[in-house]
């Protein structure tokens, strides 16, 4: 390594910003001792050769020492950079002095190294003492050893000589060892400025890419949200209006849209608009960017291939640096899922699931809106009534499936019958409701005409529904009662109307089905009369205020052939109530099971009463349809005969042709257990109603009642008599015993006895009564029947 290269090397390994000048001047040091010692070796060579051959032994002596010290000083490891750099600085110092003394001006160059090297190697501060101690010994040494110092024109005041040398030395080395310092200071200065500035760029560095990653990350995890991101940039054209451009989209984006985002890029979002995409949300959009606020809207937008998405989004601004709105960004998430879920709760809370149309709740919400309309409007409204005749009938026989389908056909037909204005609503079972809204315009004189409108839109619906249904390839045929009210009326509430609509329906159901009954003040009245009946019927049950009477059936000789268990009711304040008044009430309310059992267990009791006095008649009791279709009727038939003891072959069961329209082979297999038992059937008010000979060859029949409809006829009237005359040549045919009811003349009796009736049943024979007074009643008149 040359003396260049090294000092080449030491220059930029000290020129690092991460040096000191400490650092710097350990790196000077090194390299002023590596040239040194190179360059002392290579000169000390022919000195020492010259030294020795001129017999100048302290030379040779003091190169050698010098050249030694200066190699110790560099290679020895223990010794601190001071101790280094003093070493150095008094050898300096002890050649300048040697020199001085021996050679003369070759000394001052020494002499002035040692405050110059000083200030490169320590401080300004010591090379002022260096400089000191250089120019008193400069001027002690130089006086005492006669130093050969030369000055012109002084040479014969030798020690004003040396005060001259040592001015001009110590100026000339203040200057150098001033300036040096001075230049090391202010490489300080900008070392230490450079190594703040260097560490402010690193921290900028490390800062920048601490954000730089940030912004990585950040990058990364909105690409990969699953919301939806845009952001869009806000130009303003030559004449001052926005264009908006996206700038950015993120991967939920494309997959949700189905736009790449180089499809999008530089375009207006509007693209994502369609034919449903809601007006009045685009507005609020609108005025929101307008007025550069945030806005949350609910929009219905589109996908590439036309798809429709509902889609919940914050649209937010963004200021620039020069605090304008020059980007807006949007965060979006595909609802649709939720709006179908709230969709489905509002249509079960609002709308029947079976038909689709507004339920109860959602009735009373536009009868209020309706009520209060027509308040302001005067204009007369109507609100119709109507349930279905006897769907009962066709849900059990046909099954839940098919009364299904027949409701979801009424709605369709309700639907078409009316306007837009209208409303249908399902209240349940076979229930539905009408609104009527504005059906005549000046309430003071058309209150008649917006009757006969209500009237014509019911005759309408009733027509209608009487058309018949086909359901699986089968036709079914039902008809329905309507009860219409009209309103407004003072302190009419949506309640009150619906109730005054059901009070009407429930006239037109009294009056035979298949009717239109207006509500009037009088039917509340009824409707009232009609709950509380109810409720003293359950009361009477259980209250010991129900009777049982028998009316006698006798023979052509009037003689007892058998007997009616009828069912009587005495309230303690009413008196006698009529059971063609509490039937159908106990029917209508469910109540008639609990009812029927009962008649039944007094009618077995009463058997065994008549055992025991002598009269083993058999005894006929009513069962109800709704009684008989009981999963457990047949057993509990069965309780009340070993409860009761009572002999089975003695016991009649009374039901009406309603039963035989309903599930038959059901029917006729509950019937065939029970005469297994011993008991007897007999058809009810025969002739009244679904008869059929196709029923009655499958049927295990004891009996026919031909109906005192038809017996009340005979023999005066053609048509009567030769419905009777059937029956009595059928049932023979059939081998049905005949009971004619209601006989209350002795022409009718004539008459059926003449066509060969064996039993008949009336007023002419004998009025209902407690059974204790007919069997008094029997011990009076006639000798006890044996058996």
């Amino acid at each position: 390594m040359t003396v260049f290269q090294f000092i080449r090397k030491n220059y930029h390994a000290s020129s690092s910003p991460l040096n000191g000048t400490h650092q710097w001047r350990e790196q000077v040091l090194s390299a002023i001792l590596f040239f040194v010692l190179v360059l002392g070796i290579a000169t000390a060579i022919p000195s020492i050769v010259l030294a020795i051959s001129e017999g100048l032994w302290s030379v040779v002596v003091v190169d050698i020492f010098a050249l030694l010290w200066v190699a110790a000083i560099w290679r020895v490891p223990l010794m601190s950079f001071e101790q280094r750099a003093w070493n150095f600085l008094l050898l300096l110092y002890l050649l300048g002095i040697w020199f001085l003394i021996k050679v003369g001006l070759t000394g001052l160059i020494y002499l002035m190294a040692f405050p110059v090297l000083t200030s490169l190697l320590l401080n300004t501060r010591q090379a002022m003492h260096a400089l000191l101690l250089s120019a008193i010994s400069l001027l002690v040494a130089g006086y005492l050893s006669n130093a050969n110092l030369h000055v012109y024109g002084f040479d014969s005041s030798p020690f004003l000589r040396l005060v001259i040398v040592t001015i001009n030395f110590t100026f000339i080395a203040a200057v150098m060892s001033i300036s040096c310092g001075v230049l090391l200071q202010r490489l300080d200065s900008s070392l230490e400025q450079q190594k703040v500035t260097t560490a402010s760029l690193q921290h900028g560095q490390s800062s920048l890419r601490a954000a730089n990653e940030e912004l990585r990350l950040i990058v990364a995890a909105v690409a990969r949200l699953n919301d939806i991101v845009m952001i869009i940039q806000v130009d303003a054209d030559a004449v001052g209006k926005q264009r908006l451009k996206i700038v950015f989209v993120n991967d939920a984006f494309v997959r949700q849209t189905g736009y790449n985002s180089i499809d999008v890029l530089d375009k207006s979002p509007v693209f994502l608009q369609g034919p449903r995409t809601q007006p009045e949300e685009l507005e609020r959009l609108s005025k929101a960017l307008r007025n550069c606020v945030s806005v949350h809207v609910e929009l219905i937008c589109y996908t590439r291939d036309g798809s429709e998405f509902w889609m919940e989004a914050d649209v937010v601004p963004l200021i620039n640096d020069d605090g304008h709105y020059a980007h807006w960004v949007a965060t979006g998430r595909d609802i649709s899922e939720r709006k179908k879920a709230q969709e489905h709760i509002h249509r079960l809370a609002y709308f029947d699931v079976l038909t689709g149309l507004p339920n109860r709740r959602l009735l009373l919400d536009r009868m209020g809106i309706l009520l209060a309309t027509a308040r302001r409007s005067n204009m007369i409204c109507a609100a119709l009534f109507i349930d279905l005749d006897h769907f009962k009938y066709i849900n059990d026989a046909r099954g839940h499936a098919v009364g299904d389908a027949l409701l979801v056909q009424v709605a369709q037909r309700l639907n078409h019958s009316l306007r837009e204005v209208d409303t249908v609503a399902h209240m349940g079972g076979d229930e539905f409701v009408v609104l009527l809204s504005n059906i005549s315009s000046n309430i003071s004189s058309d209150v008649a005409n917006g009757a006969h409108a209500a009237q014509a839109v019911a005759e309408k619906i009733r027509s209608s529904i009487s058309q018949f249904f086909e359901i699986d390839g089968l036709q079914y045929n039902t008809t329905c009662s309507i009860g219409i009210t009209l309103l407004p009326r003072d302190n009419q509430s949506p309640h009150d109307l619906l109730r005054e609509a059901d009070t009407a329906m429930y006239r037109a159901k009294t009056c035979g089905r298949n009717q239109i009954a207006f509500y009037e003040t009088g039917m509340q009245s009824e409707v009232e009369e009609r709950l509380t009946l109810e409720r003293e019927l359950g009361e009477a049950i259980s209250g010991g205020q129900l009777q049982m009477h028998i009316q006698a059936q006798v023979d052509r000789l009037g003689k007892p052939v058998g007997g009616e268990m009828l069912m009587r009711w005495t309230h303690p304040e009413r008196g006698p109530i009529s059971p063609a008044v509490f039937i159908p009430v106990a029917e209508e309310s469910g109540m008639i099971v609990r009812l029927g059992d009962w008649v039944m267990e007094q009618g077995c009791l009463a058997l065994l009463q008549l055992d025991v006095a002598g009269w083993p008649l058999p005894l006929s009791v009513n069962v109800s349809p709704k009684q008989f279709r009981q999963v457990d009727f047949v057993e509990k038939v069965k309780r009340i005969l070993q409860y009761t003891g009572a002999p089975p072959d003695r016991l009649i069961f009374e039901v009406t042709e309603g039963l035989l329209i309903d599930n038959l082979q059901d029917t006729i297999s509950r019937m065939h257990e029970l005469t297994a038992l011993g008991i007897r059937f007999s058809i009810d008010d025969f002739g009244t109603g679904y008869s059929s000979l196709a029923y009655l060859k499958r049927l295990p029949l004891y009996e026919l009642k031909i109906d005192k409809s038809f017996v009340q006829d005979t023999p005066g009237d053609a048509n009567g008599t030769a419905i009777v005359q059937s029956i009595l040549s059928m049932a023979s045919h059939l081998g049905l015993r005949v009971v004619a009811e209601g006989v209350e003349t002795k022409e009718q009796a004539e008459f059926l006895i003449a066509n060969g009736c064996a039993s008949m049943q009336g007023f002419l024979f004998a009025r209902p009564m407690p059974l204790d007074k007919w069997l008094a009643l029997q011990r009076q008149i006639a000798p006890v029947l044996v058996v």
